[in-house]
């Protein structure tokens, strides 16, 4: 066998070992991966790209929420061959009529968006656009956009979802869904008029607090009032006080409320008693430590930042990702929320 002959029949043989190799594979053969990203990867991520909500009864759910979380970690990272294989999953499964529908189930599509998901995809593509030089999200960011400013707003506010064929719209709209970051780049990319972005802002300026320093759970648009939920949820909380910092709003006695929650118990739990101040749940939360650390992050108090990273990474398997020790399920969010928490304080460490 002569020279040249060797040298294709090798060519040939490494081009078909890679076109054997499914997304997944290939996704694992590109390093460095943080031991959360490898689960994610390994465990969560079908051979379709999608995201799988939990490994047991909730395999075949994929949720807009996962697809958004994963994109922003992706940028955040800055691996834009990922970016483009996911942005290229939601186009297939999720973009319907240019609504981005929240769930998927099996093969059964909701027939509703989720306002904080699809502000979210919205950022990251235009983000993405201009990071990358690529029009192509951008373009998509904004047909999106578009669509939501068109049918996806009720007396000049955002809605919590919208039917994506009837265009039925909520009238409620949940605190934690204000995303400043998001209306500040649609306003950039002509999707929101100055005017229409302060109108969002100023729910979330004029929301009122408890004596303790919690937020209200949404605002009724009807009645134009603030509603309170018995039950807090931890989650929701952080998501508006994170908000809250990102345009300059005094967060201060929700901080204090929520140190000393930290404090009296050691832990935070996922729920609260919004009289009581007691845990309505067992559990502690990944994502509520990863939205601290987030939260604590953009307050510029990089010590507790890292402080509930270390809480967060606690609760983590040494061997796998964020499951339950004794049952071990797992959520999506779960996971993805941490590995963007992870590297964000990552980040903002090293360019310190």
């Amino acid at each position: 066998m002569n020279k040249n002959v060797r040298w294709l029949l090798l060519i040939v043989s490494v081009v078909l070992i890679s076109i054997s190799c499914t997304g997944k594979e290939v996704a694992l053969q590109k390093e460095p991966l943080s031991p959360t990203e490898q689960f994610v990867i390994q465990n969560l991520l079908n051979d379709e790209g999608l995201i799988s909500t939990d490994l047991t009864s909730q395999k075949d759910l994929f949720l807009s929420e996962s697809v958004g979380l994963w994109l922003a970690y992706l940028l955040e990272k800055g691996d834009r061959a990922r970016f483009d294989d996911q942005v290229n999953v939601m186009k297939s499964y999720f973009l319907k009529s240019d609504f981005i529908v929240w769930r998927i189930e099996g093969t059964k599509k909701a027939t509703v968006n989720a306002l904080i998901d699809d502000l979210r995809i919205i950022r990251v593509l235009l983000e993405a656009g201009e990071k990358w030089h690529e029009s192509t999200y951008v373009q998509l960011g904004k047909k999106i956009g578009e669509n939501l400013t068109i049918h996806g707003m009720n007396e000049g506010l955002f809605v919590d979802y919208v039917d994506v064929s009837s265009h039925a719209q909520a009238n409620t709209l949940t605190m934690s869904y204000l995303m400043p970051s998001a209306f500040y780049a649609m306003e950039k990319h002509g999707l929101l008029s100055r005017q229409q972005v302060r109108d969002q802002l100023a729910i979330l300026k004029n929301a009122p607090l408890t004596e303790e320093g919690f937020y209200p759970k949404y605002y009724d648009i009807p009645s134009k009032s603030y509603r309170f939920d018995e039950e807090l949820h931890m989650i929701d909380q952080l998501y508006v006080a994170y908000h809250m910092v990102s345009i300059d709003e005094d967060t201060e006695p929700f901080k204090r409320w929520l140190l000393k929650l930290l404090k009296r118990d050691g832990k935070l739990f996922g729920r609260y008693n919004g009289q009581t101040n007691q845990p309505t749940v067992s559990y502690e939360s990944p994502a509520v430590y990863a939205m601290a650390a987030r939260y604590m992050l953009v307050l510029e108090e990089q010590q507790n930042a890292q402080m509930f990273i270390e809480k967060m990474l606690s609760l983590k398997d040494p061997t796998s990702g964020y499951v339950e020790k004794n049952t071990r399920s797992t959520h999506s969010f779960d996971n993805l929320l941490p590995l963007l928490a992870e590297k964000e304080v990552e980040n903002a460490i090293n360019n310190e």
